[in-house]
C-alpha cells in the first residue's frame, strides 16, 4: 500500500502560488519564437534560470554579471532565448544577518534596487523576465512571499513580470515551480545525508514530500493562512530554486532540477560554515527537448 506516493499528484484545482500579476503572458514568444517566419519550420525556444545577485553585497561579481549581459545582447536572438527566470535574492539587503553592514557597498535599499533594475535595462527587450523574491528582498520574511512593491517594481523594465515565492508560471509550454529555497536551511540541518554542495537532491527531497518548506518553526516562518502555498500538487516540467549559492542540475521523475547558483563571491558568514559558492553561471534550457546547458562566466574563484 502506498502511502506516500513519490510524485505530487496533479490536481485541476491547485492554487499553490498567490496569483500572478495581470500583466503576466505565459504564452510569450510562443509564435513567433517556436515558429521561424511563417514557414511552419520549428524554432527552439530557451530559457535561462538564475538566481541570488546580490546586488549592493561588496562581493557582488559585476564583472561577471556584465559578461553575463554581454552575451545575452550579442546571442540571445540567435539562440532563441524567450525567457529569463530569476528565484530570489536580487539585492543583498539591510540587516538581513547580524554584522551585515560590513560587507555592503550600497547601504541604503531603495538604491540597491535603483542598480539592480538598471542592471535588468540592460537585458534584451525581446526577453520575458520572471522574478521572485528571496529571503535578502524587501518583502516579508515569511512564506509565502509576496512579488516585490510597486514602489520598487516601478523601477524595472516593462518586460519583467514579478511573481510569489513559491510560484508557478508556464513559460513556452513548460509548468515551472520557482521556490527561492530557504529552507534547504531546515533540510541540510534535520538531514545528515543532504549538503548544500548537492542543492538539487534537496530538491528531490522536496517533491517527495509534496512541499518545499514542511519542517515548521526553523529556519521557514510561515503566514499563518487557510491554503498552505508550500504544497507541491502539480508536477512541474521544471522546479527552480537559488538560495545555496552552488550548481545543482539533475531530474527526479522527469522534473528538471535548476539550482543556478550566483554572482556573489564567498562571503565570511559562507566561509564559517563552509560553504563554497559556485558564482557567475547560468543555466540556459531548451524548452521543447529540455535540453541543459550551465554557462560560466568569470572566475569561480571571483
Amino acid at each position: 500500500r502506498v502511502t506516500y506516493p513519490d510524485v505530487p499528484i496533479p490536481s485541476s484545482t491547485s492554487q499553490s502560488s498567490l496569483p500572478l500579476p495581470a500583466n503576466f503572458n505565459s504564452d510569450h514568444g510562443s509564435n513567433d519564437n517556436e515558429r521561424g517566419g511563417g514557414n511552419g519550420k520549428q524554432k527552439r525556444v530557451y530559457a535561462v534560470f538564475i538566481s541570488d545577485m546580490h546586488v549592493g553585497s561588496n562581493t557582488f561579481l559585476e564583472e561577471a554579471w556584465g559578461s553575463f549581459v554581454q552575451w545575452l545582447k550579442e546571442e540571445s536572438r540567435s539562440i532563441g532565448i524567450a525567457y529569463l527566470v530569476v528565484a530570489g535574492d536580487i539585492v543583498d539587503g539591510i540587516g538581513v544577518y547580524p554584522g551585515q553592514e560590513e560587507e555592503l557597498s550600497i547601504m541604503d535599499i531603495e538604491e540597491q534596487y535603483k542598480i539592480a533594475a538598471g542592471y535588468f535595462h540592460d537585458f534584451p527587450s525581446h526577453i520575458h523576465v520572471v522574478v521572485a523574491p528571496g529571503n535578502h528582498d524587501a518583502v516579508r520574511n515569511a512564506e509565502p512571499q509576496p512579488p516585490l512593491p510597486e514602489a520598487l517594481r516601478k523601477l524595472f523594465p516593462d518586460n519583467t513580470c514579478f511573481v510569489s515565492n513559491p510560484a508557478y508560471v508556464k513559460i513556452g509550454g513548460r509548468l515551472v515551480l520557482i521556490y527561492h529555497g530557504q529552507s534547504y536551511d531546515d533540510f541540510v540541518n534535520s538531514v545528515s545525508r543532504l549538503s548544500y554542495s548537492k542543492p538539487d537532491e534537496v530538491m528531490a527531497e522536496m517533491l517527495k514530500r509534496r512541499h518545499v518548506a514542511l519542517i515548521y518553526g526553523k529556519a521557514v516562518s510561515i503566514v499563518p493562512d487557510g491554503h498552505d502555498y508550500g504544497v507541491i500538487d502539480r508536477v512541474p516540467d521544471i522546479f527552480h530554486c537559488g538560495h545555496t549559492h552552488t550548481v545543482g542540475i539533475s531530474k527526479y521523475r522527469n522534473v528538471l532540477l535548476i539550482n543556478s547558483g550566483t554572482w556573489q563571491s564567498q562571503t565570511p558568514y559562507q566561509k564559517k560554515r563552509n560553504i563554497n559558492p559556485v558564482p557567475g553561471c547560468a543555466t540556459l534550457v531548451e524548452l521543447s527537448e529540455m535540453k541543459v546547458k550551465v554557462m560560466e562566466f568569470g572566475s569561480r574563484a571571483g
